[in-house]
């Protein structure tokens, strides 16, 4: 989780020191799964519900943060050479 949140940061294995990355598929369903629910409940549903600027705000960063908490189950790591 902290890898999506740091910009796709490499995680380094404490035991064997090899270093994996996100791939890219991975990368772009991450993209995905953030911004089209962002942009689906800010364009459609807020303005739909007559929710203010500042409220519908605070939910998509609130969506953000429960869809990025789900994110490691689905993104898929490669082994990287330094």
């Amino acid at each position: 989780m902290f890898s999506i949140w740091g910009s796709y940061k490499p995680i380094e294995c404490s035991q064997c020191g090899k270093r994996h990355t996100i791939n890219f598929v991975s990368k772009f369903i991450v993209s995905l799964l953030i911004i089209v629910p962002a942009v689906v409940f800010g364009l459609l549903i807020a303005p739909a519900q007559g929710l203010s600027k500042p409220l519908t705000f605070g939910l998509i960063v609130l969506m953000a943060f429960v869809i990025s908490l789900f994110l490691p189950l689905f993104v898929k790591y490669e082994y990287k050479q330094r």
